[in-house]
Protein backbone atom coordinates (compact mmCIF):
# COMPACT_ATOMS: atom_id res chain seq x y z
CA UNK A 1 0.00 0.00 0.00
CA UNK A 2 1.53 3.30 -1.14
CA UNK A 3 0.57 6.34 0.97
CA UNK A 4 1.04 10.03 0.15
CA UNK A 5 1.27 12.44 3.09
CA UNK A 6 0.60 16.07 2.16
CA UNK A 7 2.20 18.48 4.59
CA UNK A 8 4.57 15.62 5.34
CA UNK A 9 7.37 17.94 6.48
CA UNK A 10 5.28 19.33 9.37
CA UNK A 11 5.20 18.06 12.95
CA UNK A 12 2.37 15.55 12.59
CA UNK A 13 3.45 14.65 9.05
CA UNK A 14 7.03 13.90 10.09
CA UNK A 15 5.88 11.62 12.91
CA UNK A 16 3.46 9.82 10.59
CA UNK A 17 5.97 9.39 7.75
CA UNK A 18 8.51 7.88 10.14
CA UNK A 19 5.90 5.47 11.50
CA UNK A 20 4.68 4.44 8.04
CA UNK A 21 8.23 3.89 6.81
CA UNK A 22 9.03 1.83 9.92
CA UNK A 23 5.99 -0.30 9.08
CA UNK A 24 7.43 -0.71 5.55
CA UNK A 25 4.72 1.19 3.74
CA UNK A 26 5.96 2.92 0.58
CA UNK A 27 5.36 6.57 1.43
CA UNK A 28 5.65 9.87 -0.42
CA UNK A 29 6.27 13.04 1.54
CA UNK A 30 4.55 15.89 -0.31
CA UNK A 31 5.23 19.43 0.89
CA UNK A 32 6.19 22.90 -0.31
CA UNK A 33 9.26 22.62 1.91
CA UNK A 34 11.88 19.90 1.87
CA UNK A 35 11.70 17.70 5.00
CA UNK A 36 14.69 17.75 7.36
CA UNK A 37 15.20 14.05 6.67
CA UNK A 38 13.48 11.29 4.76
CA UNK A 39 13.44 7.77 6.22
CA UNK A 40 14.40 4.74 4.19
CA UNK A 41 11.52 3.67 1.98
CA UNK A 42 10.11 7.20 1.67
CA UNK A 43 10.23 9.59 -1.27
CA UNK A 44 10.12 13.38 -0.98
CA UNK A 45 8.16 15.45 -3.51
CA UNK A 46 7.75 19.21 -3.60
CA UNK A 47 4.30 20.33 -4.74
CA UNK A 48 1.68 22.96 -3.97
CA UNK A 49 -1.82 21.75 -3.07
CA UNK A 50 -3.15 24.71 -5.06
CA UNK A 51 -1.78 23.03 -8.22
CA UNK A 52 -4.25 20.33 -9.26
CA UNK A 53 -2.09 18.96 -12.08
CA UNK A 54 0.95 18.60 -9.83
CA UNK A 55 -1.15 16.89 -7.16
CA UNK A 56 -2.68 14.47 -9.62
CA UNK A 57 0.79 13.50 -10.79
CA UNK A 58 2.07 13.11 -7.23
CA UNK A 59 -0.82 10.82 -6.32
CA UNK A 60 -0.40 8.55 -9.34
CA UNK A 61 -0.16 4.93 -8.24
CA UNK A 62 -0.93 5.66 -4.59
CA UNK A 63 -3.51 3.75 -2.58
CA UNK A 64 -4.21 6.39 0.07
CA UNK A 65 -3.47 10.02 0.85
CA UNK A 66 -3.32 11.59 4.30
CA UNK A 67 -4.01 15.29 3.79
CA UNK A 68 -2.25 17.37 6.48
CA UNK A 69 -1.22 20.38 4.37
CA UNK A 70 -2.84 23.79 4.74
CA UNK A 71 -3.00 26.75 7.10
CA UNK A 72 -3.16 25.31 10.66
CA UNK A 73 -4.48 28.36 12.50
CA UNK A 74 -6.70 31.41 12.20
CA UNK A 75 -5.95 33.59 9.18
CA UNK A 76 -7.74 35.97 6.81
CA UNK A 77 -10.68 34.17 5.25
CA UNK A 78 -9.52 34.55 1.62
CA UNK A 79 -6.22 32.83 2.52
CA UNK A 80 -8.07 29.98 4.23
CA UNK A 81 -10.34 29.60 1.20
CA UNK A 82 -7.32 29.37 -1.09
CA UNK A 83 -5.24 26.94 0.98
CA UNK A 84 -7.67 24.95 3.10
CA UNK A 85 -10.85 24.80 1.03
CA UNK A 86 -9.51 24.92 -2.52
CA UNK A 87 -6.50 22.85 -1.46
CA UNK A 88 -8.73 20.13 0.01
CA UNK A 89 -10.88 20.12 -3.12
CA UNK A 90 -7.71 19.65 -5.18
CA UNK A 91 -6.57 16.72 -3.02
CA UNK A 92 -9.93 14.99 -3.36
CA UNK A 93 -10.19 15.67 -7.08
CA UNK A 94 -6.60 14.57 -7.66
CA UNK A 95 -7.33 11.38 -5.72
CA UNK A 96 -10.37 10.73 -7.90
CA UNK A 97 -8.41 11.30 -11.09
CA UNK A 98 -5.43 9.22 -9.95
CA UNK A 99 -7.54 6.27 -8.77
CA UNK A 100 -6.66 6.65 -5.07
CA UNK A 101 -9.21 4.77 -2.97
CA UNK A 102 -8.76 6.32 0.51
CA UNK A 103 -8.40 9.94 1.62
CA UNK A 104 -7.79 10.93 5.23
CA UNK A 105 -8.58 14.59 5.92
CA UNK A 106 -7.02 16.45 8.84
CA UNK A 107 -9.98 18.33 10.24
CA UNK A 108 -9.94 20.06 13.62
CA UNK A 109 -11.61 20.00 17.02
CA UNK A 110 -12.17 23.72 16.48
CA UNK A 111 -15.15 22.69 14.33
CA UNK A 112 -16.89 22.23 17.70
CA UNK A 113 -14.92 24.91 19.56
CA UNK A 114 -17.93 27.03 20.54
CA UNK A 115 -19.47 24.28 22.65
CA UNK A 116 -19.10 25.14 26.36
CA UNK A 117 -16.54 23.32 28.48
CA UNK A 118 -19.20 21.89 30.83
CA UNK A 119 -20.69 19.78 28.07
CA UNK A 120 -19.63 16.36 26.78
CA UNK A 121 -20.55 15.96 23.13
CA UNK A 122 -22.34 13.11 21.40
CA UNK A 123 -22.16 12.16 17.71
CA UNK A 124 -25.49 13.95 17.22
CA UNK A 125 -24.23 17.36 18.38
CA UNK A 126 -23.98 19.97 15.66
CA UNK A 127 -20.73 21.69 14.71
CA UNK A 128 -19.95 24.94 16.48
CA UNK A 129 -16.97 26.48 14.63
CA UNK A 130 -14.94 29.00 16.61
CA UNK A 131 -12.94 30.67 13.81
CA UNK A 132 -12.70 31.15 10.05
CA UNK A 133 -10.10 28.37 10.28
CA UNK A 134 -12.71 26.04 11.77
CA UNK A 135 -15.19 26.98 9.03
CA UNK A 136 -12.58 26.05 6.43
CA UNK A 137 -12.16 22.65 8.09
CA UNK A 138 -15.92 22.06 8.09
CA UNK A 139 -15.94 22.89 4.39
CA UNK A 140 -13.26 20.25 3.90
CA UNK A 141 -15.37 17.70 5.76
CA UNK A 142 -18.36 18.43 3.51
CA UNK A 143 -16.21 18.14 0.40
CA UNK A 144 -15.11 14.75 1.71
CA UNK A 145 -18.73 13.69 2.15
CA UNK A 146 -19.51 14.75 -1.41
CA UNK A 147 -16.57 12.85 -2.90
CA UNK A 148 -17.36 9.74 -0.85
CA UNK A 149 -20.99 9.58 -1.92
CA UNK A 150 -20.79 10.95 -5.45
CA UNK A 151 -17.41 9.66 -6.61
CA UNK A 152 -16.88 6.50 -4.55
CA UNK A 153 -13.85 7.57 -2.52
CA UNK A 154 -13.38 6.28 1.02
CA UNK A 155 -12.96 9.35 3.22
CA UNK A 156 -12.07 9.63 6.91
CA UNK A 157 -12.17 13.12 8.45
CA UNK A 158 -10.20 13.27 11.70
CA UNK A 159 -11.00 16.18 14.02
CA UNK A 160 -7.53 16.47 15.49
CA UNK A 161 -7.24 17.60 19.10
CA UNK A 162 -4.22 19.28 20.71
CA UNK A 163 -1.16 17.56 19.24
CA UNK A 164 1.67 17.96 21.75
CA UNK A 165 4.48 15.91 23.25
CA UNK A 166 2.64 16.31 26.57
CA UNK A 167 -0.21 18.47 27.91
CA UNK A 168 0.84 22.08 28.47
CA UNK A 169 -2.40 23.83 29.50
CA UNK A 170 -5.52 22.88 31.50
CA UNK A 171 -7.69 22.39 28.40
CA UNK A 172 -5.34 19.65 27.20
CA UNK A 173 -6.67 17.31 29.90
CA UNK A 174 -9.64 17.01 27.54
CA UNK A 175 -8.11 17.59 24.09
CA UNK A 176 -4.59 16.13 24.12
CA UNK A 177 -3.38 13.91 21.26
CA UNK A 178 0.03 12.37 21.87
CA UNK A 179 2.46 11.77 18.98
CA UNK A 180 2.24 8.01 19.52
CA UNK A 181 -1.55 8.01 19.38
CA UNK A 182 -1.63 10.47 16.46
CA UNK A 183 0.49 8.21 14.27
CA UNK A 184 -1.52 5.13 15.25
CA UNK A 185 -4.80 6.91 14.50
CA UNK A 186 -3.79 8.28 11.10
CA UNK A 187 -2.16 4.97 10.15
CA UNK A 188 -5.39 3.13 10.94
CA UNK A 189 -7.51 5.75 9.19
CA UNK A 190 -5.45 5.27 6.03
CA UNK A 191 -5.34 1.48 6.02
CA UNK A 192 -8.18 -0.15 8.01
CA UNK A 193 -11.35 -1.43 6.32
CA UNK A 194 -14.30 0.94 6.67
CA UNK A 195 -17.93 0.16 7.40
CA UNK A 196 -19.09 3.30 5.56
CA UNK A 197 -17.55 5.35 2.75
CA UNK A 198 -17.46 8.49 4.90
CA UNK A 199 -16.46 8.69 8.56
CA UNK A 200 -15.88 11.60 10.94
CA UNK A 201 -14.08 10.89 14.20
CA UNK A 202 -12.23 12.77 16.92
CA UNK A 203 -8.46 12.55 17.12
CA UNK A 204 -7.50 12.50 20.78
CA UNK A 205 -5.73 10.20 23.19
CA UNK A 206 -7.54 8.07 25.79
CA UNK A 207 -8.04 11.08 28.04
CA UNK A 208 -10.09 10.32 31.14
CA UNK A 209 -11.64 13.80 30.97
CA UNK A 210 -12.32 13.93 27.24
CA UNK A 211 -15.21 16.02 25.94
CA UNK A 212 -15.69 14.16 22.67
CA UNK A 213 -17.04 10.70 21.80
CA UNK A 214 -14.90 7.79 20.67
CA UNK A 215 -17.39 6.95 17.91
CA UNK A 216 -15.59 5.39 14.95
CA UNK A 217 -12.49 4.32 16.86
CA UNK A 218 -13.52 0.66 16.95
CA UNK A 219 -14.39 0.78 13.26
CA UNK A 220 -10.78 1.46 12.28
CA UNK A 221 -9.18 -0.36 15.20
CA UNK A 222 -7.82 2.75 16.94
CA UNK A 223 -6.82 1.98 20.53
CA UNK A 224 -5.09 5.00 22.06
CA UNK A 225 -2.42 4.31 24.65
CA UNK A 226 -1.91 7.66 26.36
CA UNK A 227 -3.98 9.71 28.84
CA UNK A 228 -3.46 13.36 29.75
CA UNK A 229 -4.35 12.42 33.35
CA UNK A 230 -1.01 10.62 33.61
CA UNK A 231 0.79 13.98 33.37
CA UNK A 232 1.00 16.72 36.02
CA UNK A 233 -2.08 18.94 35.98
CA UNK A 234 -1.19 22.24 34.24
CA UNK A 235 -3.62 24.15 36.46
CA UNK A 236 -7.38 24.81 36.77
CA UNK A 237 -9.50 25.13 33.65
CA UNK A 238 -10.50 28.75 33.04
CA UNK A 239 -11.68 28.50 29.42
CA UNK A 240 -15.37 29.01 28.66
CA UNK A 241 -15.33 27.21 25.31
CA UNK A 242 -13.89 23.90 24.16
CA UNK A 243 -11.89 25.75 21.50
CA UNK A 244 -10.01 27.71 24.17
CA UNK A 245 -8.24 30.81 22.91
CA UNK A 246 -9.42 30.27 19.33
CA UNK A 247 -12.97 30.99 20.50
CA UNK A 248 -11.97 34.01 22.58
CA UNK A 249 -9.65 35.72 20.08
CA UNK A 250 -11.37 38.26 17.80
CA UNK A 251 -9.45 36.97 14.79
CA UNK A 252 -8.21 38.89 11.75
CA UNK A 253 -10.20 41.92 10.74
CA UNK A 254 -11.06 42.00 7.04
Amino acid sequence: MSIVVTGGAGAIGTALVNALAADRHPVRVLDLHAPESVPAGAEALRADIRDLAALTSALSGATAVVHLAGIPQEAPFPDLCEHNILGTYHVLEAARRAGVTRVVLASSHHTVGFHPVDRSLTPQDAPAPDTFYAVSKLAGEHLGYLYAHKHGLEVVAVRIGSFREHPTEPRHRHTWLSPRDATALLHSAATAPLADPYTVLYGISANTARWWPDTGWDTIGYRPQDDAAAHPAPGPLTDRWQGGGFAEHPGPQL
